[in-house]
């Protein structure tokens, strides 16, 4: 054997190890530059959405007041930047579709310039849609959207030198030139955002909430920012995008995912995977179109394949075998949170202080309680429909990526997202006008609900015409409103109509095109516009969907925000039960204001011994039944305070302190039920005998019997089938039957006639007999007897002694026993 060697084959040996030399760097190059081309849009809007939510969930702000001047200028420069950097993309983006026809031309490699034209498609519609004007503010990036310019500058950077320093078909000086504009634009973008800040670093504006705790009121009612809002001011809700609704609805958790219920929670489980198992269903469709179809032919008959694609039809949908199942399976969930929900609501409003119902209309509070539903839609239709909708787009893209080639994802990406943010984008400025369709729809309800309520003040003062035009009128602005939501309804249908027409466009312009160069096949075709259509359905649901969702979200603010409500009036986490009572009270150096500029008790001191009785006089306005509403611990002292048995009633929990005091109001409300269940509402194991007993004790016992139904007789909405007198005798034999040791009666016999009154005064001393009573009373003849009697004017005590002592005194007391018995003498000789 010849082992010489040829002069020739060593050149070529050679030759050889060079290019590989040349190529392996050069592969290597474009892999980096690829995968660079892929992740920087990816990164851009990954780097956003957390960035957005981490400073949503900490309360972070933008801007400090001090720099705002600075930075409305700043604002506009960046405007400026970003519609420059824009226009920079809008050429890279010609330049890279003309690299990436020229390479189809010539059948040359076009990997890279296939990943540029994606890359740059892409960027320019993250920076292109930030220059859409805010429908609700000024163009104003926050601090989030500056993390993304860092992060955009950092992939500019490296797209820069790697273009430069690695010869790659692609690199041109026209492309390097643009990307160094762009990284110096962005450069000066974060310069000038960050440049006003310097040194504001500690004073940051407080954190915008989502829905601001409105109808506060000036004492009693807090939100969760332990901020005291003004009472009985609605404050119109503020802007939020769906970070913030995400993190506001974070309060429902405990309400969805019960701790401790593994039935809840399997069923919870089970419906995710159902829910995972149609994802899957809806790739298989167009996969196995596009199997039977490449095996159809004379002479051929794929039953497999017909039966594999019938069955993943039958499947597929929310009307699918899955979606069925799991829609049945979601049912029990449902119900279970809506019942939840709702009685949490209830029972909060319920525990929330007075002062809050007070500041409230009925009416509207109504309305926002019914709105449990709405968020029961909302969470259903977040979690089985809008949010696989979204996750069958990124699946989708992520197919048509590694199975077909980019386009097909930068087509689905741009149509589908642009689809989605117009929809979104649109309804920002719709939300407006539903907002306010919502809120005149609330004034409507709660108009009506206060003329209906005040039947009989209506007709007493002639007013129905004066009410049913004042209603005629909110529903006159209701439909405005309505109008204006059907209005800019219509204008988002067209344009998502629009949108989808030029995706379908796209898809077939592309299909054919890579048809007839041979790329595809007719079978490919059919699938990817099957597939195609087949994501256009529920974007097409979107569109009406997303409205039923934001018009659930709505309506749910007003329950969101009752739910961001606390009472003023809590238990001390170290507070002690009650479970015995001797009667003893004791006020002390007790000082309180509903508003700080004008007190409503100043040091008032005085003792109840148990077992005796107290009667509180004095003109209107001068702090009698404030003393009641803050022993009852309807509200807390200022300074000073009270004491039960020597206790601080702060000290004690609210629920069993109160079982040991019964109270007859000035004004008798009652339960549109029996005779009976209003009665027994504050002891339901009273028995009958004892029901009878306070009943005869009241003077009410012969008048319910007179009744054609006796004690079951229906007493109508708040009572209005009884007579004054027969609500009062009422609540007095209601307050006997809790069988208390404290008795507080604020003007207990103010609505009876003079021969009633005097039987019931008599059955009210036998009644609080050895029970510790603190009585109200105008008619100072009812409270002659009074162990004490004690006199306020302008919320201090002026005088107190029995009612002989006081009128030796001749000072305000006497003055007032005077004038009642010289109109008593009078009214007399009339």
């Amino acid at each position: 054997m010849d082992n010489t060697t040829n002069p020739c084959d060593s050149c070529c040996i050679v030759h050889s190890s060079f290019n590989n030399q040349l190529f392996e760097p050069t592969m290597a190059s474009g892999i980096l530059v690829l995968s660079l081309y892929y992740i920087y849009p990816l990164a851009l809007y990954i780097v956003l959405s957390v960035s957005l939510l981490v400073s949503r969930a900490c309360h972070w702000e933008s801007h400090s007041s001090r720099a705002r001047s600075a930075l409305s200028h700043s604002f506009k420069v960046l405007f400026f930047l970003q519609a420059i950097l824009s226009v920079l993309f809008v050429a890279s983006l010609s330049l890279a579709i003309s690299e990436f026809v020229a390479a189809l031309r010539h059948s040359e490699e076009s990997a890279i310039t296939e990943a540029s034209v994606v890359y740059n498609a892409a960027v320019l519609l993250y920076f292109s849609v930030g220059l859409l004007p805010d429908p609700e503010a000024t163009f104003r990036p926050s601090p989030s959207h500056a993390h993304a310019w860092i992060m955009a500058a950092v992939f500019e950077l490296l797209l820069s030198i790697a273009t430069w320093v690695i010869p790659i078909p692609s690199r041109q000086l026209i492309a390097w030139s643009l990307g160094v504009t762009r990284f110096s634009c962005l450069l000066c973008m974060c310069f000038v955002f960050y440049w006003p800040r310097r040194g504001n670093k500690g004073s940051l504006e407080e954190a915008e909430r989502l829905l601001n705790g409105s109808n506060g009121s000036s004492y009693a009612s807090i939100t969760d920012g332990n901020s005291i809002e003004t009472a009985g001011v609605r404050k119109d809700v503020k802007k939020g995008g769906w970070v913030d609704y995400l993190i506001g609805f974070r309060l429902l958790l405990p309400y969805i995912w019960i701790a401790g219920d593994k039935t809840q929670h399997l069923k919870l489980l089970v419906c995710v995977v159902l829910m995972v198992g149609q994802r899957a269903i809806n790739i298989l469709v167009p996969y196995q179109l596009e199997v039977l179809i490449g095996e159809l032919g004379e002479g051929k008959m794929p039953f497999g394949s017909v039966l594999l694609y019938v069955l993943y039809r039958g499947l597929q949908g929310q009307q699918g075998i899955l979606g069925c199942i799991r829609a049945i399976i979601w049912i029990p969930v449902s119900q279970n949170l809506f019942r939840r929900l709702t009685c949490a609501a209830f029972e909060h409003i319920m525990g929330l202080s007075l002062e809050f119902h007070l500041g409230k209309r009925i009416g509207e509070i109504m309305s926002a309680l019914d709105k449990g539903s709405a968020l029961n839609t909302f969470l259903d239709s977040f979690a089985f429909q809008l949010f696989p909708m979204v996750f069958d787009l990124g699946v989708a893209a992520v197919y048509f990526l590694v199975r077909f080639d980019a386009f097909y994802s930068l087509i689905l990406i741009g149509v589908m997202w642009s689809y989605i943010y117009m929809t979104m984008y649109m309804a920002q400025w719709r939300a407006r006008a539903r907002r306010e369709m919502a809120t005149k729809a609330r004034e409507m309800d709660a108009a009506k609900t206060d003329t209906v309520m005040s039947y009989e003040t209506v007709h007493h003062n002639g007013a129905l015409p004066v009410e049913s035009d004042r209603f005629a009128t909110h529903v006159q602005h209701y439909q405005d409103a309505e109008y204006s939501v059907l209005l800019s309804l219509n204008a988002l249908n067209i344009t998502q109509n629009m949108i989808l027409t030029i995706g379908v466009l796209l898809v077939v312009l592309l299909a054919s095109f890579q048809i007839s160069m041979g790329v595809r096949s007719i079978a490919t075709f059919v699938s990817v516009l099957a597939y195609f259509t087949q994501l256009q359905a529920p974007l097409q649901f979107f569109g009406s969907f997303y409205n039923q969702v934001q018009n659930s979200l709505i309506d749910a603010e007003r329950m969101l925000e009752l739910f961001k409500e606390k009472p003023a009036i809590v238990d001390a986490e170290d507070a002690k039960d009650m479970l015995s009572s001797e009667g003893s009270i004791s006020f002390e150096e007790v000082c309180f204001a509903y508003d700080h500029r004008k007190p409503a008790l100043n040091k008032v001191s005085f003792t109840v011994k148990p077992g005796t009785s107290t009667a509180i006089v004095g003109e209107s306005g001068s702090g009698k039944s404030t003393c009641l509403k803050l022993l009852y611990r309807f509200y807390d002292v200022s300074s000073g305070c009270i004491r039960v048995n020597g206790e601080d009633i702060r000290d004690l929990k609210v629920s069993g302190y109160r079982k040991h005091i019964s109270v007859v109001p000035q004004d008798t409300i009652l339960f549109n039920a029996s005779v009976l269940y209003n009665l027994q509402y504050a002891n339901p194991h009273a028995s009958t005998q004892e029901i009878y007993a306070a009943c005869q004790t009241a003077s009410i016992h012969d008048r319910i019997m007179s009744f054609p139904e006796g004690y079951e007789t229906k007493v109508g909405e708040r009572g209005l089938r009884l007579s004054g007198g027969e609500k009062q005798r009422l609540a007095i034999a209601r307050a006997l039957i809790k069988n208390p040791r404290i008795m507080l009666l604020d003007e207990a016999t103010a609505s009876l006639d003079s021969h009633t009154e005097k039987q019931i005064q008599g059955a009210l001393e036998v009644a609080t007999r050895g029970r510790t009573t603190i009585t109200i009373a105008h008619r100072l003849s009812t409270i002659a007897k009074c162990d004490q009697i004690i006199v306020l004017q302008h919320g201090s005590i002026i005088e107190r002694g029995t009612h002989e002592e006081l009128l030796q005194l001749n000072g305000k007391y006497r003055d007032m026993w005077e004038k009642q018995t010289k109109a008593q003498r009078q009214h007399s000789t009339q």
